[in-house]
């Protein structure tokens, strides 16, 4: 059974160019990014989509849930983002809402998932009812409390500081300048978890009025009032996660987490050295759009043939096309490892590679389908056959290029 798969996988990675619609003239020129993508969109900039299956498509398994450090603490091996959750132009409100992520979350967190990121920028227009992400996370986790004290205390709620002056217009508060402006930020963060913020991260590395100094002493401030419990970054590359590292480390602050964008189609974390960084610095790596807006879920693709018609913001239909022997190969590993999914597979790679990731999740399908990626891990040969194929699609595309490019875009 072993020598048939080997000789498979050997078949497909080496032929899945070939007659299947790929071919170097086709191959991918980047990713749009989405109209009206702000600096705040960099961190989970989309939710990951999923098949449209229903709840009871995926079955619920029992699964030994791995744990990764964070800091002085441990987290679960996979986390999962809110991103749009409270916010109606994500879809809340209209094609799901409170009681279907409150299911969401309980389906995650009894599936012993302990890492719920958020921010305070997440769903802002549903501050006032009430439900903004941050206030539903909060919520949920209330709920926890009373139902089940200990596991409450295991989880991690993770949030974000917006370094931009002008936050305030989305989230109230004063002009965001100096060290006072990140402790109140923090402290209302806070408030509306209702509990410390576990893990606080600023969100991107953005000039802050007041200076790097500031900010890194208003950390520091909000760590030793019991605002936070432990700092992270988002986006930061190398230098940056050095410096910062060392400026927290003055303060007597540990920096003990690098969100940054994560995937089997966007490996530059690994590329270029970043990943070595954190682990040698003991950062741990949060992998955000690990799914690639729901591409590595397969829900675009079926075999040979794509799903309907591309959605223009986000892929072009040759970017599908050229796309598509990667899932497939995803889609062909996942059958010889217990029947898992194209999207547990490509989750699964960034756990091998020592990264947490943490997709979107919205309903009881999803989070099903995310806990089926847990408890497990890739062989050294499908590692190896997946890492093959990427570079190979990169030698010919120059697609670490463009992908480099839209980041670039992105940042502004």
């Amino acid at each position: 059974m072993q020598l048939g798969r080997l000789l498979a996988l050997g078949v497909l990675a080496g032929s899945c160019h070939v007659g299947s619609g790929f071919a170097p003239g086709m191959l991918p020129v980047g990713r749009a990014a989405r109209p009206g993508s702000s600096p705040a969109s960099r961190c989970d900039m989309v939710d990951d989509g999923f098949r449209g299956v229903g709840d009871d498509d995926i079955p619920v398994t029992k699964i030994e849930m791995g744990k990764v450090p964070l800091g002085k603490r441990s987290i679960s091996e996979l986390g999962f983002g809110t991103i749009a959750w409270g916010d109606p132009d994500r879809g809340f409100g209209q094609d799901f809402g409170k009681p279907m992520v409150e299911q969401a979350f309980r389906e995650m967190v009894e599936g012993g998932v302990t890492l719920i990121d958020t921010a305070e920028v997440y769903g802002h227009k549903g501050m006032e009812a009430g439900e903004s992400s941050e206030q539903l996370v909060g919520s949920f986790l209330d709920d926890l409390r009373e139902r089940d004290p200990a596991r409450s205390v295991d989880c991690v709620a993770a949030s974000k500081f917006f370094p931009v002056p002008w936050t305030n217009v989305l989230v109230g508060g004063g002009v965001r300048i100096g060290r006072q402006a990140v402790v109140d930020a923090a402290r209302a963060s806070s408030e509306r978890l209702g509990r410390p913020i576990d893990l606080y991260q600023l969100h991107f590395p953005f000039p802050y009025l007041g200076g790097s100094d500031a900010l890194c002493e208003g950390l520091a401030e909000a760590a030793d009032l019991g605002l936070v419990k432990s700092v992270g970054v988002c986006n930061f590359e190398r230098a940056e996660l050095e410096a910062f590292h060392a400026a927290l480390g003055r303060l007597g602050v540990p920096l003990v987490s690098n969100q940054v964008k994560f995937s089997l189609l966007d490996r530059r974390v690994a590329q270029s050295g970043l990943l070595d960084t954190c682990r040698e610095l003991g950062v741990t790596v949060l992998a955000y759009e690990p799914l690639e807006g729901g591409l590595l879920t397969g829900k675009y693709h079926n075999g040979q043939h794509i799903y309907g018609p591309a959605p223009t913001t986000l892929f072009s239909q040759d970017e599908l096309v050229a796309r598509r022997p990667i899932v497939n190969l995803c889609r062909f590993i996942g059958t010889f490892d217990g029947g898992k999914t194209t999207a547990q597979v490509a989750l699964n790679y960034l756990m091998s590679k020592g990264a947490v990731p943490i997709p979107g999740c919205k309903n009881v399908a999803q989070a099903r389908e995310l806990l089926g990626s847990c408890g497990w891990r890739l062989s050294g040969t499908d590692m190896g056959v997946l890492d093959e194929r990427m570079d190979y699609f990169e030698k010919q595309s120059g697609l670490s290029g463009v992908t480099e490019s839209l980041s670039k875009e992105i940042q502004g």
